[in-house]
């Protein structure tokens, strides 16, 4: 059976009370590894303050939202692909293939402005981590990485995470955009893992990381009605449930 090294990362800090809630949570019974930051959210100072009291602020990166809440710049809200009128995201273009792909300059500046401003407030918490991943994957998506790309560098961002690899089925156009994008994300000099995919994807489909691999699991935990903590993105499934399956795999190393 393979050697593999594992990334838990839990989604969305910053969205909810309760989420972030959760997060600790996660933290407390060592079940992550990392978080990744809302920065434009309601809660994100709130998460920032848990994670500085509980010890877990060196473990927190960016996921960049250019889907939900309302940004951080005006530009941006003039664009309908991006914003309603009232002046929050709408997530418009991340649901339109044409403008995943494409968008004008002005767009583009306006994407880049944000973007550039949550990394800034990033930083401005005194996070030291500097990951970037992002709400609904749309640093993947080539417009928006067109506008990301250049403030990788700039602002020293340490490692970004990659397209999703881990998956049994999907189109050969699908998947070789992936493949695409993900050789020139390893191109720069930056770091990344080998493989990424939800919890469910990576049970599925573990068996494909070759000896060795380093694989990042994304999580999004909270609580259900029930209270139970629970895996958004598998709902049917408990942390305590994903957390006793990682640590039956004897052949995982380095999970913690």
């Amino acid at each position: 059976m393979n050697m593999l090294r594992i990334i838990v990362n839990a989604d969305d800090l910053g969205i909810s009370e309760d989420v972030n809630a959760a997060i600790a949570e996660c933290f407390a019974m060592r079940y992550i590894t990392s978080t990744t930051l809302m920065v434009n959210m309601d809660y994100a100072d709130q998460a920032v303050d848990m994670a500085v009291k509980y010890g877990w602020h060196e473990r927190v990166g960016l996921h960049l939202n250019l889907t939900s809440g309302v940004p951080l710049t005006k530009g941006i809200t003039r664009f309908r692909r991006f914003c309603a009128r009232d002046g929050s995201f709408n997530a418009s273009f991340a649901k339109n293939l044409y403008s995943r792909m494409h968008l004008s300059k002005e767009e583009i500046k306006a994407v880049r402005d944000e973007a550039e401003a949550q990394i800034v407030k990033y930083i401005s918490y005194g996070l030291p981590d500097k990951h970037l991943d992002s709400h609904h994957h749309v640093h993947t998506d080539a417009s928006v990485w067109k506008a990301v790309e250049p403030l990788i560098l700039s602002y020293g961002i340490r490692s970004v995470r990659l397209s999703r690899n881990l998956y049994r089925k999907i189109s050969f156009a699908k998947g070789a955009y992936k493949a695409r994008y993900n050789k020139k994300l390893r191109a720069l000099p930056i770091e990344t893992t080998d493989y990424f995919g939800s919890f469910k994807d990576f049970v599925q489909c573990r068996e494909k990381a070759e000896d060795g691999s380093l694989v990042e699991i994304m999580v999004h935990p909270m609580h259900d009605d029930d209270g139970i903590l629970v895996d958004h993105l598998d709902r049917d499934r408990s942390v305590e449930e994903e957390k006793e399956y990682l640590s039956k795999i004897i052949h995982i190393k380095d999970f913690y």
